[in-house]
């Protein structure tokens, strides 16, 4: 397989890369199953030896990946339309007593998930 692409002057990661970013192979069987698979392979990628040392390594690079999540979500929840946009310096005794921390667990958990569970493992910690 590996002379194969060899043959046709592409490697690998470039024939993975054409798989899941061109339209045209989204229901290919074999994208398919790369994707179901992308745990499993993250996973052993970020569990050689010489992965720590390409690109800052996979654990900074999945680090990056969260964060940005993170952020997204932050902003998503903080922005006025979401409804959970509070202004301290604007705000009345009446919404402070009105204030219910559960159902804004409860939204943040519907809308911002990865949040989420970030809190609840820092906190658990």
């Amino acid at each position: 397989i590996l002379e194969a692409f060899d043959l046709v002057g592409i490697s690998l990661s470039e024939f993975l890369v054409e798989l899941l970013i061109n339209p045209q192979y989204t229901t290919h069987e074999n994208t398919i199953n790369l994707r179901s698979c992308s745990p499993t392979i993250i996973k052993l990628i970020a569990e050689h030896p010489e992965a720590s040392a390409a690109a800052g390594g996979a654990l900074k690079w999945a680090s990056d990946i969260i964060k940005c999540r993170c952020a997204l979500e932050i902003q998503e929840l903080s922005a006025k339309k979401s409804g959970y946009h509070f202004s301290v310096l604007h705000a009345s005794v009446e919404q402070l007593e009105e204030f219910d921390i559960e159902v804004l667990g409860g939204g943040m958990q519907q809308h911002a998930p990865l949040l989420w569970d970030m809190l609840d493992v820092l906190l658990a910690a």
